[in-house]
Formats: C-alpha cells, structure tokens, sequence
C-alpha cells in the first residue's frame, strides 16, 4: 500500500473540496460574514433556505467543513464498493473521460433505471440530459445511487440535511476533479488489499486538523471535546491489532469451550499469538476457579468490544478472526456476518465520522463473505452494536415528563412501581450523558434492566409514537440511542481491545481534567492510562483486554498506584515492549509504546513473558523480529518473570531487564540527591510574550552574566539568559533563549499571579536562578547533561541541577553523561520526559569525589570536553558568543580553509569521543558492571558536528550577509556591535556594505549594489583578488552547480530561490533579515536587517528600486520585442526571446501590483518594537488587506510568506 500516494491524495482532497464547497456556498449568495436574500441559481428554494439556515445556526466553516467530509467519505466508499465488484457494473461511478461515462451510461440506461426504482418521468429526464449536460446526468444518478445505498448505509449516504445534495462536487470531469484524481493518485490494488484503506484515508484527511490542534496546544490552547477526535486519530499497524485479537480470542475461544474448536491448530495458524511462560492447563491446575467458563459454549455468546473504535480497524480483524471460528464450529457461511455484527462486536466512539467508517468497513466485511449480504439487508436491518456516543444536553425536564406520561399512555395498565423505575431510569440516562461527548466510554454508566427499557419502548412505538409530531418523534430517537449507548456501557466482555486516545492532562479542559481527577484518581495524569482503569470495568472477572498505549505508565513514579493495583488484581499474560516508531506513520520519537493482553483476574505468582523490539528502528522492523522471536525460543529479546517482584524494588518500575546487581547498587548506595539539589524550572504562563531568541531584542538590553538576583536588579536590563532545554545536546550549548526578567520578574510573576492567585505556583525556586549549574532537556530522546554558568534562569524543559559545592560539578557532570547514568535513568523511566524525582535516586559512589586521583582524571576528562562543546557551538551564528565564521581566513582559498577548519573538527570529534570512552570506563569499574555495560561509544551518540562542506558554505554566505549589512565585524574582533557612527565609517570604506541597509536580489545585474555584484565585491576584497574565480567556484559546486552554469548563475540562484529558507530554518522561523518578495515570478526581492529597520524603509525600497526595475523590465520587454520581429535574429533565438518576454511582462504585472501595497504599507510609516519579537513585528507586514482589478478584496503579503 503506496501511503504517501494515499497521504498526498487525502490532504488534497480535503482542501480542494473545502474551497470548492466554499465557492458553492457563494454562488448561492451564502458567505461567511453575509447571507444575500436574492440569488441566482437553478436550485430548489427550500433546499437554499435550509442550508442558510444551517449556516446562521452552525456557522459557516463547521457547514463547509461537514460538507466536504460527506463527499469525501461517499466518494472513496463508492470507489471501495466498485473496484471490488461489490456494485454492478450499471452503479459504476469512476470513469476515465467524459466520453466513457457517456457510453456506459447509455448502454446501461434501462439497467440503470430499473436498478435505482425510476419512474417514467425520471426515465425521460435521464434520456434527456444525455444531449444535454453530462455533469449535470451524472451528478444526478451519483445522488440516486446514494439515496438508494441509504438503505443499506444510513450512516454514510442518508441526508439528514437536504441540502447536501446541492454541494455535491463540481466540475466531475475536470483533471483536477476529486474523482479524477482519486483514480489517477491511488493505485486501484491499494483498494484491493482490504478495507483499512478507508481508515487510513480518513486519518491522513483528518491531519490537518490534528495538526492544528496540536499547535494550539504549544499556544496553551486546551483540546475541546470537539477537537477530541482530530487530536486522538492514530491508525494502528495491522500487525499489532492482530496480535492484540489473537492473544486475547484464543484464551476467550478457550475459556468457553466451544465444540469442534482444536485450540492447539487456533494457536497454529496464528502469526502472533504467544504462549503463556506455563500452559494453561498447568496454571489450571494450581487454581481451578480462576477461569472463567460459559456452560452453554456457544460462540454466539462471546462479546467483544473497542471502547474507542475509531474507523473500526480492530473490530475488522476480530470479523476475520470469528468468522474462521463459527466457520469451524459449523456454521453456514453466508449466515455468519449478520451473526457476528448482531451478537459478537460492539464499538463505541465520540467521532461520529469514525463510527460511521467503522460500520462501513463491517459491512464491507460481510459483503466480502456474502454476496447477497445488501440485498438481504435491504429487507431485513442489521441490528449493529456501533455508538457514537451522543450527549443529553438539550432534552429538557419537560421533554423527559412528556416521553414519561407517553409511556404510561402507553399501557393498558397502571403499576405505579413499574411506572417510577422507568422515570428514574430515563432521568438517569439523561443526567449520566450529560456532556458525554467530554468524556466518551469513560463514563460509569450502573447496569440498568434495559431489556426491560426496551421493551417498554417497543410499546411506546407501536402505540404513541405514530400520533407524535415531528419534535416528538426526535426526541424518541434521542432517548433511544441514550438507551443503546447506555446499554453498552453498562455490558460486561470477554475481550476488550482498543488503542485508547492519548492525551495528557495538561492538555484536557478543565470539564475533563476534573472528572478525571474525581473519577479516576490513580490513573489521571493521561487518557491512555484512565482507559486501563475502564478496560478493566468492562472486562468480565477473569476475561481479557488488550491494548496499545505508550509504555510510560510502565516507569513513571506517577504511575506507581496504578502499576500496583494492575499488578495486584490481574495478571499481565504477555507484553510486547515496542519502544519507538512502532507506527507506520511518524509520530516521532517521544511517543513510544508497549502492547499487552491483561487477565482480569489474579493468578499468584504468575510469571509475565515479555519481549523487547525496542531496539528495531521501524514497525516492520519489530514485526519481523516478533515472529523471529516466536520460532526462536532462547531468544535474549525474551523475559519471563513475576512483575510482583519488580514492584518491590527501589524502583517500583517494570524494568524487567534489570539486573540484580543494579537492584543492590540501587538499594544500597546513596542517591544524587544526597549531594546535589535538582530542580524544575519556571513555567512563564505564556512564552510568546516573555520568552525570546537572543537575536531578536537589542543585544544592549541584555544581561549575560549576572551573578546573583540583587546583580541582575542593578544592571537595569530587561532581558536574561534562559535554559529551555532544547535539542539533545552534552557538555555545553543550547544557550538560545532569553527571558524579560526586568525589576525582578515584575510582569512574569503579574500574569501570573492573575492567572492562578499566586505567582509561586509557576515560578519555583528563585533562589537558584543564575547560579552556576547542570542543565539538561525535560525531554529528549536521551539524557544530555550540559555545563551552564552563572546567568541563567531556568525552565520547566530546561531543568537543572545545582551545588552546595561547586568543585563536584564536573565529575557529576562526567557521570551523568556516562553509560552508567543512562542505564540507571533508563532503569527508573526509559521514557522520553526525563523527571527531576528520577534523577534525584540516581545511586551514587562517593568515591568518584572522594578520591583524589579518580576525582583529578574526571575533571580534566570533563573540563576539556566542555571546551571543546563550547568551541563548537560557538563557531556558529546561532551562539551569542560566535565572533567570526571558520572559513572566514583573510587571504587564503575557502578550500583550503575548508581543509583546516575539516582536520579541526575530526580532531575535536574523535577527542570528545575519546573522553567520553575513558569516562565511560572510570564509571563502569566504580560500579562493577563490567559484564553489563562497555565503554565504547558510537559517532552518532557524540552530539558534536564534524565539518559538512554544504553546510559551512550556506553558512558563510549567511554570516557575509551579516557583514555586508554590519551585523558583523568583518574582522571578527567586535561581532555584534556596529552602531549608526560604525555604519557610516564602514560605508564609507567598502564598496560591499548595505549602506542603506536594503541588498536587492534580481534575476539580472539591474542595480549597483545588486546582491551578487556586492557578494562578490566581499569575496574578491576579503580573500583577495588572486583566488576570487576559484573561490567562487567553490562555493557554487557546493550549491550543486548545474551544467552549464557560471559560477556567478549559481549564486545568483541560491539567493533567489534557497538563501532564505535557509535563513528561515537556522533561525527558526524568527529571520532576522526579511525579504520583500514581489512573488511567484521572482519580480522583486530584497534583504533588509530587520536590526536597522526604519519607518522610511519601503518608501526607499519604492524609490530606488521598485520604480526604476519596473522601467527597466519595460525597456528590457521593448528591447526583445525588436529581436522576436527582426527576420535577421534565427528561430532559436526569436523562441528565446518570446518565452521571456512572457515572462517579463509578468514581473512587470506582479511589479506593479506590488508597489500598490508597497505604498500602501508605506503610508503607515510602521515601527516596530524588537521587545516584541520577531513574528509580532513580521506580521505587521503581512495579511495586507486590498482591493484587486476587479473590485474583490484580497490579502497581500509585502514580506516572503514563513
């Protein structure tokens, strides 16, 4: 299955319908902001009115938005059903061109009349439009086809909403058509492999939207309930649902005995079921009562549910898995879908639109094994055991008195008794779903007689219901499904299976965040971890559930209660630790995972089989070494052992590889919290406002090195060094940020204060801030412990660790960058988010500081890696310490300067790597864990960046620009300083410097102070004129020169279509020089240092440039036009000349277009504030409201879009 077609297609669909959808909508006279009263338009008036009435109430985008799913979601389900002839060939509903449909069509014409119930009237219209209006035919029978499949499919063709139909896809034959593309950019096989092509089409739709939610979060926006379902979309890999359904099916198929069932040939054909460490029968044996057995057998009676179904790609394979088992025990084949959708699966979910999949994906199952599965329903209804889990929150008191006195109408008698159970139970399930689309399956939901409930409400339907009105006959439907959903709830199952959503705690609203608190106290902290709490719930006494969810509840001390309780009450059978990217799609390595089948019930002393594929680098990766692991029975990836004993550790983690030896050193040594004091930092409550680049506030503003709280109050700056974590890094860097900590931390602590009462909840431990200390990244994808010195205020992320005496800095520094540190961390918490509590249990040998000589040999060892770390660091543009770029040797050839500075950082690198070993080595033997650990280390485990020739040119054309615009001292003896007096001496001096502080990029030399021509002037006056075609040359292979180009071409190049994405990615998004960009023809760019900015800018920029390029593009235009007339010019050159005068007159359009904004803009005559930041002051820039040639209003940007 091609997932990136599959990917690229979804994301596209999305966006293209949403803007069709959008123009629809307009057409009709229906916009965002307005609703016109007169439209013209062949469409039925009611159908309008109803949809601007769902506009005014829902609002615009959730309308577009709904739109564009339904579409999406009939279109590839009718492309599902058609390639794999689920659908005759008359309801086909892709085709290759206009002419092709218009063939089938007519051949099929009385085929598809009868297939879709029409009339005469409908017959003739069909026939009719053929002459006619194709689009307008086939729109028509694709709206027929979906009101027949409403029938079969409610949940994916039934218009709830008339209106629907008239937002039907325009333009159906167009290339660009979401039918056109959807048979062009999916390969039909990838539809042939099955239906999880649906699940994952509906995850890639939905990316955009998680992807926003997400970012939000960064902003401390909190997840809505209805933003729930786009967060939590995670498609799980085929290989680990079945390993999820086998290893809990086949105990259940087990436990209930069924007949003619061999469960030794079940387990055979199994891929990924894994023994118990025992047999069954042995644990049997030992404790006869612990299994659960159903007299009867019957596999009818086995229950299976995911509390958070998503698109159903669980409950599919469990399809796959009973059909097999009713097949063996018997059954006939064609029976055996409706048996397994109306008795064996249930699924509940708060997304609608995965529910709704979900049972599309069954059906197709069943159609897959029946051939007649639609026809039949059609006649008859499958009754589904599929929720989408729906709120109360608008059905009254009134409404719940009135559905209660219709059911006492109802009956024929009167029992006063029977008559309050039912009112009690009906304002039961009214107040318990209250909000439930807040919680989903988590809520408790008591075990009311809804057999009884039930019946009562057949009563109700035969007798009352037909007299209601319309408003009545709604809310019946709503308790209906508040009956359905509650009955689910309520259930108990022999397996439960689900890949639960995760979301932790800070992220929830404050709605959920307290019901968690109040509901599920132990396992709060995330709603992976309250998932095993309510898996548990449903689970009957001795039954199983399975689930994925990230391994951290296996480490965290937060988790502690909850291990215990999981632990004490059941047992574990299996595990499979997957560790990172065990998804198919990247989730990043933060997220990793452990899968497992739990027995609700307690087996004492039972041991768990556990099995590591932490190691292997993808999710193929770990299922190939799965099923090795599965024929290899001595396989060291295999533990066995009672989790039991590992909670009675030091630890209380399920670190199951853990040693006895590590046990003792843990238990008997000392830990880093008898000798150091770590510390959480601060969490400021809003980083967009207090937190920024170094580089982007005045560099005067800054205090670097203050000592103390009283010595940052008299410097009387606004701005101090703060450790944010950052990248995984060792022994010194990610020194980026800066925090307004002005008068003390007068405005941090305000907001805080308003936020929470009192500051102190955010902001901790004032008395360590800018003390001398380790710091290290909260979360990382490994434990880097760097030096920091005195000035720096402390993060959340950036946590650190400080000293009562500083002399033991560096050999604690040494350790905790060692082989033996990260084997204890990983011991306490293998997870990504490394805790200060962790850290502090570290066992510690005191020798490594009480004996001299170890003492003296780690300190040197660590004193020159800091060094050289820093030195490193420093030698890029990113550090506040960077002076001059390494390739910048006055006089010499750039590739032998490259050579110095390669040799350079080969040596650094392998003497870094070379301390880190004998580190290694000194930790390993204080320990005595020789046999468990070596001292050797890999390149890539050294966070040092050896020489890249690609990487160090762009950044020597980053940091010539720097000085070209007096950023720099070009002699790299005063880096950050010149002021206006220095710009003025310097200008006058080199014929290279932006004296104005505006560098012009252009496809020509169209200007004097053009940004090659001055490049150059800097390369021949700096490295001398002698090596300057050389140098030259040099930097353009290292752009990837193409054939034929110059070198001048090529850095021309660079800097008009990559120097400023490059610029944009090292400063991360934050640009310190911004480039005007007339747009997509290349008319107009130009560099400014943000730093230099003055409100006359743009007038500067229109004045001398803009104006003049437009007459020179003129001249240029007229120039060629004489060439493409003149009978002397040859063909070649005349075809030349005519493609770019196409393209000049372009520019000189987008030119013009441009300097209407651009003096617009300048009217404002803006300022800018760099205490603001860099994205507040760009924006200033962007977003332009105007009004374009034909009257609309449009936003334009003056800047280059970031």
């Amino acid at each position: 299955m091609n997932k990136n077609n599959i990917r690229t297609f979804a994301l596209w669909a999305r966006r293209k319908l949403i803007y069709d959808i959008k123009n629809q909508l307009e057409i009709l006279g229906i916009f965002k902001d307005s609703i016109l009263k007169e439209y013209n338009h062949k469409i039925p008036k009611s159908y309008r009115d109803e949809l601007a009435k769902e506009v005014m109430k829902r609002g615009f985008e959730e309308v577009v938005e709904e739109a564009a799913y339904v579409w999406f979601i009939r279109i590839i389900a009718f492309r599902y059903m058609e390639i794999n002839h689920f659908i005759t060939d008359t309801s086909k509903c892709f085709f290759d061109s206009e002419e092709s449909f218009k063939i089938s069509h007519i051949e099929f014409i009385s085929e598809i009349s009868m297939e879709l119930n029409l009339n005469n009237d409908e017959k003739l219209n069909l026939k009719k439009n053929f002459s006619n209006d194709l689009e307008n035919l086939y729109k028509t029978i694709l709206i027929l086809r979906c009101r027949k499949f409403a029938n079969i499919l409610p949940d994916i063709f039934y218009n709830k909403n008339r209106y629907m139909e008239i937002l039907i896809p325009d333009k159906i034959f167009d290339e660009e058509s979401i039918l056109k593309r959807l048979i062009t950019d999916i390969d039909e096989r990838d539809f042939k492999r099955g239906v999880e092509i649906i699940g994952w089409l509906y995850q890639y739709y939905m990316s955009d939207k998680k992807d926003d939610v997400f970012n939000g979060l960064k902003e401390n926006i909190k997840i809505t309930k209805e933003n729930i379902p786009a967060a939590t979309q995670l498609f799980t890999p085929k290989w680990i649902v079945q390993y999820m359904v086998e290893n809990s099916l086949v105990r259940v198929v087990k436990s209930h005995g069924i007949n003619r069932i061999n469960i030794s040939e079940l387990k055979e054909k199994c891929s990924y079921y894994l023994d118990d460490y025992k047999e069954e029968s042995e644990i049997l044996d030992d404790t006869k009562s612990i299994r659960h057995r159903t007299e009867v057998g019957n596999i009818e009676n086995i229950k299976i549910i995911d509390p958070c179904m998503g698109s159903g790609h669980i409950l599919v394979y469990a399809f796959d898995f009973l059909y097999e088992i009713y097949k063996k025990a018997g059954y006939e084949g064609k029976k055996i879908p409706r048996l397994i959708l109306e008795n064996n699966l249930y699924g509940l979910d708060i997304d609608y639109r995965a529910v709704q999949l979900g049972t599309f994906a069954l059906f197709m199952k069943c159609r897959e094994y029946n051939d007649d599965f639609f026809t039949e329903v059609e006649y008859e209804y499958v009754n589904i055991n599929m929720c989408t889990i729906e709120e109360s929150n608008d059905i009254s008191k009134e409404e719940v008195n009135y559905f209660v006195n219709a059911y006492i109408e109802s009956k024929n008698y009167s029992d006063e008794v029977k008559n309050e159970k039912f009112r009690k139970d009906i304002e039961y399930l009214v107040e318990i779903f209250k909000d439930a689309k807040e919680y989903g399956s988590i809520l408790d939901v008591k075990n009311l007689n809804f057999v009884t409930l039930k019946e009562s409400i057949n009563t109700m339907k035969n007798k009352i219901i037909p007299s209601f009105q319309l408003s009545k006959h709604i809310l019946f439907e709503k308790i209906l499904k508040l009956i359905n959903q509650g009955e689910i709830l309520s259930g108990k199952y022999d397996a439960v299976i689900t890949n639960p959503p995760y979301m932790g705690i800070r992220g929830l609203n404050d709605k959920l965040s307290s019901y968690l608190c109040e509901n599920y106290p132990v396992s709060k902290y995330d709603m992976f971890s309250v998932y095993m709490e309510v898996c548990k719930k449903l689970a009957k006494e001795n039954s199983f559930y399975a689930m994925i969810t990230p391994h951290s509840w296996m480490f965290l001390s937060s988790f502690t209660a909850l291990r215990e309780k999981l632990i004490k009450e059941g047992n574990f059978i299996n595990m499979i630790h997957l560790g990172a990217r065990a998804f198919e799609e990247n989730v990043g390595t933060i997220v990793q995972n452990v899968a497992f089948i739990f027995r609700n019930g307690n087996v004492s002393s039972y041991k768990t089989k556990i099995i590591d594929l932490t190691k292997e680098e993808n999710s193929r990766e770990k299922e190939k070494k799965l099923i090795s692991i599965k024929k290899d029975k001595t396989s060291s990836n295999v533990y066995i052992g009672d989790l039991k004993i590992l909670m009675e550790t030091q630890t209380k983690s399920i670190a199951y590889w853990i040693s006895d030896n590590v046990i003792k050193l843990f238990s008997e040594l000392p830990p880093l919290s008898s000798i150091t004091k770590p510390r959480q930092g601060i969490a400021t409550s809003d980083n967009k406002r207090f937190l920024k680049n170094w580089f982007e506030v005045e560099r005067d503003k800054i205090k670097f090195d203050a000592l103390s709280k009283e010595d940052a109050m008299i410097s009387e700056k606004k701005w101090f060094p703060y450790n944010k974590g950052g990248d995984y890094r060792k022994w010194y860097g990610n020194n980026e940020y800066v925090i307004n900590w002005e008068n003390d931390g007068k405005e941090v602590k305000e907001y805080a204060s308003k936020l929470y009462k009192s500051y102190s909840r955010t902001i901790k431990n004032e008395d360590f801030f800018f003390r001398k200390c380790l710091t290290y990244t909260f979360i990382s994808e490994d434990m880097g412990v760097r030096y920091c010195p005195n000035g720096f205020i402390f993060d959340v992320a950036g946590s650190s660790v400080f000293f009562e005496d500083n002399e033991k800095i560096n050999v604690i520094l040494g350790f905790l960058c060692s082989k033996v540190a990260k084997m204890f961390l990983d011991t306490m918490n293998p997870t990504y988010n490394i805790q200060v509590g962790d850290l502090k249990n570290i066992p510690i040998k005191e020798e490594m500081y009480t004996c001299i000589d170890i003492k003296e040999k780690i300190d040197n060892l660590v004193r020159e890696n800091i060094e050289i770390s820093k030195r490193e660091w420093d030698s890029f543009e990113i550090s506040w310490d960077f002076h001059s770029h390494p390739l910048a040797k006055r006089g010499m050839k750039l590739s032998e300067a490259f050579k110095i500075w390669e040799e350079k950082m080969k040596i650094d690198f392998n003497k870094i790597k070379r301390n880190e070993e004998m580190l290694n080595k000194i930790f390993i033997e204080l320990y005595g864990l020789q046999d468990e650990l070596s001292e050797s280390m890999n390149d890539e485990d050294i966070t040092f960046r050896k020489a890249d020739v690609k990487r160090e040119v762009k950044s020597l054309i980053s940091y010539i620009i720097g000085c070209i615009f007096g950023r720099y001292d070009v002699e790299g003896v005063n880096s950050y300083r010149i002021k206006s007096g220095e710009v003025e001496e310097q200008g006058t001096k080199s014929k290279w410097f932006a004296k104005n502080n505006i560098i012009p990029i252009t496809e020509d030399e169209y200007f004097e102070d053009d940004i090659v021509y001055i490049f150059v002037e800097f390369i021949k006056e700096f490295y001398g004129e002698e090596n300057l075609e050389e140098n030259l040359e040099f930097i353009a292979s290292s752009l990837k020169k193409k054939e034929g180009e110059t070198s001048r071409q090529v850095i021309r190049r660079y800097f008009i279509k990559e120097f400023y994405k490059d610029h944009v990615k090292t400063y991360e998004k934050k640009p310190i020089y911004w480039m005007f960009d007339s747009g997509k023809n290349d008319g107009f760019k130009a560099l400014i240092y943000m730093h230099r900015y003055e409100p006359d800018m743009i007038s500067k920029i229109r004045e001398n440039y803009l104006k003049l390029l437009i007459k020179k593009y003129e001249e240029e235009a007229e120039r060629l036009s004489l060439m493409i007339n003149s009978e002397v010019i040859n063909k070649k050159h005349r075809s030349f000349a005519k493609k770019k005068t196409y393209r000049i007159y372009n520019q000189i359009e987008e030119l013009k277009k441009y300097n209407n904004i651009a003096a617009y803009v300048d009217g404002k005559k803006i300022i800018i504030n760099l205490d603001d930041g860099i994205r507040h002051n760009y924006e200033k820039f962007q977003g332009i409201n105007m009004v374009d040639s034909k009257g609309q209003e449009v936003k334009m940007n003056l800047l280059c879009k970031i």
